[in-house]
């Protein structure tokens, strides 16, 4: 049952290609690419009213952690201007979503490095985002019931 059963625009799929991705954040990389997956999974799991759902963001603050946080608006549907998601700064990277009384984390498991020095670079990270957003999500995060 829809929750505002005479709105058009609201219960929008979520499904966002690659493309997309890249076209709001600016480019394509693995850290909106985990964001994006971890978003999703917490709201197919919470309930799909991105409205009742909250998500704190614990990383470093900076990119390209940060960038974590752009891609979980996109598939959460938490975001600055809801109020609904903020980013904690913390030495280890893991989202926290919680609905009512429930709650999940959400632990990327260690990503691959380039060497920055690298002329194709950027190149490298492109690919290896899109490879990570084909993977299944238990190979990009582990999933913890938190109170």
């Amino acid at each position: 049952m829809k929750w505002h059963e005479h709105c058009q625009y609201m219960e929008l799929p979520r499904d966002y290609p690659v493309l997309e991705l890249a076209r709001f954040h600016g480019h394509l990389g693995p850290f909106i690419v985990l964001g994006y997956r971890m978003g999703r999974y917490a709201l197919k799991n919470l309930g799909e009213n991105p409205f009742a759902i909250k998500a704190r963001v614990y990383c470093s603050g900076v990119t390209p952690q940060s960038c974590l946080a752009d891609g979980i608006q996109l598939g959460s549907g938490c975001t600055l201007g809801k109020g609904n998601i903020e980013i904690v700064k913390s030495d280890l990277i893991y989202g926290e979503f919680s609905s009512e009384e429930v709650g999940i984390r959400l632990t990327p498991h260690p990503l691959t490095s380039f060497p920055d020095e690298n002329p194709d670079y950027e190149l490298e990270i492109e690919r290896y985002a899109a490879d990570l957003y084909k993977l299944p999500d238990d190979q990009l995060f582990s999933v913890e019931a938190i109170v």
